[in-house]
């Protein structure tokens, strides 16, 4: 017989998003608009005062958005908690940004105090090493350097992800530091072998090292080296992490701000902080998702490292600053989508 769980929570969903169907002044929402760019979808949320909120996650359909808006129009935009049970997938993070937006600029506060911040006033950055091979890599990485940035994720193989530490550690000298993305492609057998080989270099982590379809095979990586691993870029719940900390496999938590809202990061974050683990969310995207991530940081007590794609912001000595105007706390040019 189907266990009555689910039905209940959808009735309890039901009735909570009943409590905020309807609204019929300056703050409730009256329309939205959807650009959609080749590595991201943008959505702008306006309110019958003429309010707007921006928010950014990864691609979706035309009628994926058509279908949010129908479920959010006319409801109160400050209802951020409330609207984001109502949606699921990555139109959630593009919603929760946007109305965040929105009720910062309201309040005239940057989003990270609605959320109770700020933890710190600026955030350790990272960015990603492209080359197809070391030397393109090294050069990647001293270009970087004026750019600004101390801490570098490096895409490698296998076979190769000791060799390429070790080129990188002697070019860049003190005070950079690294992070091996093995993307979820290497078996349990070679991340055993990875982690073993690096963990004396000291790599800030392994991300992704491999696959979770076998949590126990993932585990095994953790207890047979002290190189830290990190796991998440694919979870879209708060849920999808609690078996990695209760098995304690993971030792940084990587949620993707293209996929999980600042809401629902939040909230996985405040599981981590119960078992000791660190948080360094995961971005790809742009300018918006980017400022996301760096309210988020500054939300959290347990926040590591963001991932901040050169040219989404401002990097100085290995940190971005927060931003301090209302709301993202951002000038936004839509005509940069056309």
């Amino acid at each position: 017989m189907p266990s009555a769980l689910p039905v209940r929570r959808l009735r309890l969903a039901g009735q909570m998003a009943a409590a905020s169907s309807s609204a019929s002044g300056p703050t409730a929402i009256s329309d939205a608009r959807h650009w959609r760019i080749p590595r991201f979808s943008i959505i702008r949320i306006e309110t019958r005062g003429g309010v707007f909120g921006y928010g950014e996650c990864a691609p979706i359909e035309q009628s994926v958005f058509d279908a949010a808006l129908a479920l959010i129009k006319g409801r109160e935009a400050t209802s951020f908690e409330v609207i984001r049970t109502l949606l699921t997938g990555p139109i959630e993070a593009a919603v929760n940004t946007a109305l965040l937006d929105i009720t910062g600029k309201l309040a005239k506060v940057p989003i990270y105090q609605l959320l109770g911040g700020p933890t710190r006033n600026k955030a350790r950055a990272m960015a990603v090493l492209d080359g197809d091979d070391q030397p393109a890599m090294i050069r990647a990485m001293e270009r970087l350097r004026t750019q600004g940035y101390l801490a570098f994720r490096v895409p490698v193989n296998a076979r190769n992800g000791a060799e390429c530490l070790k080129r990188l550690r002697a070019a860049g000298g003190d005070g950079v530091d690294f992070v091996l993305d093995g993307a979820g492609k290497w078996s349990p057998a070679e991340a055993s072998s990875v982690a073993a080989s690096v963990e004396r270099l000291h790599p800030l982590w392994l991300d992704e090292p491999c696959s979770l379809a076998n949590l126990r095979a993932a585990a095994k990586v953790s207890e047979e080296s002290v190189a830290p691993l990190g796991f998440g870029r694919g979870a879209e719940r708060p849920a999808h992490f609690q078996e990695l900390l209760r098995e304690q496999v993971i030792d940084v938590l990587r949620p993707d701000l293209s996929r999980m809202s600042i809401s629902s990061i939040r909230r996985a974050a405040a599981i981590a902080e119960a078992y000791y683990t660190a948080v360094a969310p995961y971005n790809a995207g742009g300018r918006i998702a980017t400022t996301a991530g760096l309210h988020l940081a500054a939300s959290m007590p347990n926040f590591y490292l963001l991932d901040v794609p050169p040219g989404t912001a401002a990097v100085k000595d290995g940190f971005a600053q927060l931003p301090t105007g209302p709301g993202l706390g951002i000038d936004i040019r839509e005509g940069e989508w056309a």
